[in-house]
């Protein structure tokens, strides 16, 4: 894999990870505190939707790390 494919592995996984993060203190914040989010109304909603969007994140960091990551110096003839 070239240095720029490299770069761009690293920086898409960084990114993935941020949203990972951000699920989970959203996830977080609503489950130990929900008195503190009376404002919203669709609770569940937006746990839901917390948990669709971490689960998304997991799917693409796993899909990279399957496909582009765990490859590398594994003897592939590419």
């Amino acid at each position: 894999m070239s240095i720029i494919a490299e770069q761009l592995v690293r920086a898409t996984l960084a990114q993935l990870e941020a949203q990972r993060q951000e699920s989970i203190a959203i996830i977080e914040v609503y489950l130990a505190n929900p008195t503190g989010v009376a404002d919203h109304p669709n609770l569940v909603t937006d746990i839901s939707s917390a948990v669709k969007a971490l689960a998304e994140a997991e799917d693409a960091i796993g899909a990279l790390h399957r496909n582009f990551i765990s490859t590398e110096g594994a003897g592939n003839d590419e």
